[in-house]
Parts: C-alpha cells; sequence; structure tokens
C-alpha cells in the first residue's frame, strides 16, 4: 500500500514538467551566475582595476642616498660597522623600493599607471587619476637621517585621492598606508640590530596567495554557490510536495484514499517517502551537471551521499509538516508563505548568497545550525575534505529538526474524522 502512494506521488511530479524546469533549470542557472559574476570575492581575488597615479617627484633619491652614505663615511667608526650601515643605505631606499619592488611587481603592472609630474596637475586634469602622490623634496634624507641619527621625523607620502574612483582610491590608500608603515618600522631597525632586508621582503610580498589556516582544500565560487543553491532549492520540493498533497484533498483524492480503508498516517508517510527520494534525485542530478560542467567534486562520495540524504530526510520532514497545515486550515497559505517568505529566509541565514563568514559573530553560530546553514556547513567541509565525525554536529542539528517536524505534524494532522 506505501508503495503504491509513493508511487502516485511521483507520478504527480512527473506530470508537471513546469515544477520539474523550476527544480533543476532554475538552481544550474544560479549556480553558473554567481559563480562568474562574485568569483572574485568568494575566491579572494583582485578584482580588474585601472588606477591612474600622478607622482610629482619632488625628491631627489640618488642624491639622497649618495649624501647619506658620504656622512656615514666620515664618522668615527670602525670599517666593519661603516660598511653594514653603507649596505643598509644602499638595500633600502624607500622611492625605489616603492617604483621597483611595489608598482612593478606582478600583482600591481597591470593594475597601475605610473605617470610622473614635474607639478601638480590642474583640478581638472586631477580628475583623470585615481590619485596623486607628491613625493616631498629632501623625503630620502629625512628618511636616512632618522633611521641612522634619530633626527627629524619619520617622512611622510602626501597622498591625494580622487573621490569619484572609490574602489581605486581605497586600494591606493591601503598600498600607501602599509607601505608608510613598513618605513616607519623599518626606521628603527638599525637600532635593534634587524637585517632591512627582512622588511623589504615583507613589503614586496604583501600581497600573495592565500591559504586555508588547516592546510584543507580551499572551495571555489562555483563550488560555494553549487552548494549554496541545491540546499536553497531542495526546500522547493518541499513545497511542492505540499502543495501536491492539497490539490490531492481538493479532487476527492484523499477522500477515496480514505474510503479504501488507508490510515491517514499511512497516506502521510507516502509524502514523507517520495519527497524523500524527489529531493534526492534532484540534488544528485543538480551536482552531477555541476561536476561535469564546472567541475565541482566531492573527495569522499560516500560522506556526500550520507550527508545528502541525512539532508532528503529533512526535506521531507518540512513536506509532511506543511501538508499537515495544509489540511488542518484546508488552504494554500502555508505552501504559500513556505516558498515565498520562510525559504528565501533560511537561504540568507544558511549563507546560500554569501559565506556567512563574512559576517561572522553570533550570525554566523547561529547560521551554523539553522537547517539551511547546516547543511552547508556539512557540505562545506565535506568538500574540503573532513570526516563524517567532523560535520557530526551539523547532521545532528538536521536530525532533530527533522524529528521536531515530524513530532509537530503528527500533532497537527487531521483525524480520520476530520479528513473528509
Amino acid at each position: 500500500m506505501i508503495a503504491q502512494l509513493i508511487k502516485k506521488e511521483l507520478l504527480m511530479v512527473w506530470r508537471r514538467p513546469r515544477e520539474l524546469v523550476i527544480l533543476l533549470f532554475m538552481p544550474f542557472v544560479l549556480i553558473t551566475i554567481l559563480g562568474a559574476a562574485l568569483g572574485s570575492i568568494i575566491d579572494g581575488e583582485a578584482p580588474d582595476l585601472d588606477i591612474k597615479l600622478a607622482v610629482i617627484q619632488k625628491d631627489d633619491a640618488a642624491y639622497g642616498e649618495e649624501k647619506m652614505i658620504k656622512k656615514m663615511a666620515s664618522l668615527p667608526i670602525s670599517p666593519e660597522e661603516k660598511a653594514v650601515a653603507i649596505e643598509g643605505i644602499k638595500s633600502f631606499n624607500p622611492i625605489r623600493i616603492l617604483f621597483d619592488d611595489v608598482f612593478a611587481s606582478e600583482e600591481f603592472k597591470d593594475s597601475i599607471q605610473v605617470t610622473e609630474m614635474e607639478t601638480v596637475p590642474s583640478d581638472k586634469e586631477a580628475l583623470e587619476y585615481s590619485g596623486i602622490l607628491e613625493i616631498p623634496a629632501g623625503f630620502t634624507e629625512q628618511f636616512y637621517l632618522h633611521a641612522f641619527f634619530n633626527e627629524d621625523e619619520v617622512p611622510k607620502l602626501n597622498l591625494k585621492l580622487n573621490e569619484s574612483s572609490t574602489l581605486e582610491g581605497s586600494v591606493l590608500n591601503d598600498i600607501f598606508t602599509s607601505f608608510q608603515e613598513d618605513i616607519s618600522l623599518w626606521s628603527a631597525l638599525p637600532s635593534l640590530g634587524i637585517d632591512p632586508e627582512t622588511l623589504q621582503n615583507s613589503i614586496i610580498s604583501k600581497v600573495g596567495k592565500t591559504e586555508t589556516v588547516t592546510k584543507k582544500k580551499p572551495v571555489n565560487a562555483v563550488t560555494y554557490y553549487a552548494i549554496g543553491m541545491c540546499v536553497m532549492f531542495m526546500f522547493y520540493v518541499a513545497g511542492n510536495s505540499a502543495a501536491l498533497a492539497l490539490e490531492e484533498k481538493e479532487n476527492q483524492i484523499y477522500g477515496r484514499i480514505l474510503l479504501a480503508n488507508v490510515p491517514v498516517p499511512i497516506f502521510f508517510v507516502g509524502i514523507f517517502v517520495s519527497t524523500i527520494i524527489i529531493t534526492f534525485v534532484q540534488m544528485n542530478i543538480l551536482f552531477g551537471l555541476s561536476a561535469l560542467i564546472h567541475g565541482v567534486s566531492w573527495p569522499n562520495v560516500i560522506d556526500y551521499f550520507v550527508v545528502t540524504f541525512t539532508l532528503c530526510v529533512m526535506v521531507g520532514g518540512f513536506a509532511v509538516f506543511i501538508s499537515a497545515i495544509n489540511y488542518r486550515s484546508n488552504s494554500r497559505s502555508a505552501t504559500q508563505v513556505f516558498s515565498s517568505f520562510l525559504i528565501p529566509i533560511i537561504a540568507f541565514v544558511g549563507g546560500s548568497f554569501i559565506p556567512v563568514s563574512q559576517i561572522g559573530g553570533f550570525f554566523e553560530m547561529i547560521s551554523q545550525y539553522s537547517p539551511g546553514g547546516a547543511g552547508i556547513s556539512a557540505y562545506y567541509k565535506i568538500m574540503q575534505g573532513y570526516s563524517l565525525s567532523d560535520v557530526s554536529s551539523q547532521l545532528l542539528s538536521v536530525s532533530i529538526t527533522t524529528v521536531l517536524l515530524l513530532l509537530l505534524s503528527i500533532l497537527i494532522r487531521p483525524r480520520r474524522g476530520e479528513s473528509i
């Protein structure tokens, strides 16, 4: 009897190609669009930038370096100390490092276009640049005087940003803020006995590759949105199953089933099991297409199936719960509220649209144990190579949600005398 009820539910879904297209085609389209559009943000890659920087060079770096070498050579110190100090001067010329090692680096050479100017551009000309950098006269000499003789203050670069170029200006501001902090630190190194080349290498390698702290497999944007969209659209299966169940009541199919002496719980079991099957097939088709087209693959397929089945059972619980409310109220209001209002909230809180780790705090903790967030977190960890034991808390949260939904369904569902 249960098998016939399950078959009936599956055939009803199969005869509605429109719903099938939405449940299968729509999430895959969103995976492709979001993965491509937000890939650089999720992957931590720098977006394509066209930064135009005007540099007004009032300082003679070579003259300042030569003058400081002569002054160092005239000091009454040992030849060894002179050699070390002169080598430090030659190895760390801040202006040369800025132009040769920062602006001309692999990270910035295609993004930052430097134009050297002799005078300050007019207000109209300034609008053509993302920023205007002024290197004051005597910058190099003042830097060495502070570093080796503790005279004067640490010199500062004067940067004026174009307010209309928000992103480019922000990047320039970050570069020069970091550079200014580093040269301020370097000015104290000679007195501390620290090798200046250590800091120089640090400045040059400020922009590098991102690695996960745990050395687990990083997850790219397409993979993240494959997980997020699949988890979100699996909840629509629950809403669709509940809507079909109410149609059976409106078309007197439910009444005829009860007249055939089929217990009410058995009818809802059919909804529960058929929803699990449909969701399981949906998830495997979506992840299968993602693997073929986008290269989304699972390190451990068994772990993937365990997580997927656990989530499908929860979706079955949602389907039964919403169906019970629909039957009790004799309306589609529960399905409409769930599909139009609750699913987007579940998806947002769970992180289907943006990684909740970027928000952090209490919201992130709630997300990991919400119906959608627990599923996304479990998939995410499995994709990174974690074992099932590492996602046990998320699977437990999903299982508890399933049990609560089924218990509430038992309490809400109409009894036999109220059913027809």
